[in-house]
């Protein structure tokens, strides 16, 4: 039997009609599709609260007509979120993923050969079960041939992601997206952070807890770097250097570069002062 729960943060917990669900046996399944949307409710319209790229790992509690509700397991990370995913953008389970995809988008041939038809885009950040080594390709299980040039090893950690983000600019703005074709600012910050095998979770309020060690804000804003992040209520972005602020954002609508101070005393005005600011010591 379940038990009843009274305090848990439901974007992180299988928790349903305030019953805990996380010692329930659950179905393992992975992402089949390049990117789906997880969402909060069971229904066309529903809102999106983030996105699951091809391979993402995703257990199965209920299924409700044409819905799956369960839990992300990320690849680099403990608690993923919880929510509705179209039970067509999952399938089983092909193995353990031994490649990753590290551009924005990667085309993957029918054939191992470049002017063969391309099958289908995955995204950065996509788990890949390879399965051959064939030239200058990886097979991948049931799926087609992507080639290496656009893969790192599944477990590589390491590189800048900053300049990972920053391939990012230009990009739409799309609440909950993580994305190449859109994505909002704490999931800009994380995919730019999965990308060098860094676990993040995935809000602003969680990164600001979970991420990096605080710097002193200080009076205009000097004494910043590149890399650290710039937190306010609800919104976060990436500096570029010690002036730059990059982020996905509603104003511009899309992923942009300003200076600091601009970004600020706008944001300022609907959501308040700088709330943090944090450092990575292995930047």
């Amino acid at each position: 039997m379940s038990l009843k729960v009274k305090r848990a943060d439901p974007r992180v917990t299988l928790i349903k009609d305030n019953l805990d669900f996380s010692k329930q046996t659950l179905t393992p399944y992975v992402v089949r599709v390049p990117i789906t949307g997880l969402y909060r409710r069971a229904f066309k319209g529903s809102q999106m609260d983030t996105q699951l790229v091809y391979g993402s790992k995703f257990n199965v509690h209920i299924v409700k007509r044409r819905w799956a509700w369960g839990q992300e397991v990320p690849a680099t990370g403990k608690s993923g979120y919880v929510g509705y995913v179209p039970l067509s953008a999952l399938g089983e389970n092909p193995g353990k993923p031994k490649h990753r995809i590290k551009t924005l988008r990667a085309p993957v041939f029918v054939k191992p050969d470049l002017k063969s038809q391309v099958r289908i885009l995955l995204p950065l950040n996509a788990q890949l079960a390879t399965t051959a080594s064939v030239g200058d390709y990886y097979e991948v299980f049931g799926v087609g041939y992507v080639h290496k040039n656009h893969c790192i090893p599944a477990k590589s950690r390491g590189g800048d992601f900053v300049a990972i983000a920053e391939q990012h600019n230009g990009l739409p703005y799309i609440w909950g997206g993580i994305g190449p074709d859109g994505l909002d600012c704490s999931g800009l910050v994380l995919s730019s952070l999965r990308a060098v095998g860094r676990a993040t979770p995935r809000d602003t309020d969680m990164q600001k807890s979970a991420l990096g060690k605080r710097v002193d804000i200080v009076s205009r804003l000097s004494g910043l770097k590149r890399g650290d992040l710039v937190f306010w209520n609800g919104h976060v972005g990436i500096m570029t250097n010690s002036k730059t602020l990059l982020h996905a954002n509603a104003h511009h609508m899309s992923v942009q570069a300003e200076p600091l101070n601009i970004a600020a005393r706008r944001i300022a005005k609907i959501a308040g002062p700088i709330t943090s600011i944090k450092r990575f010591g292995w930047y």
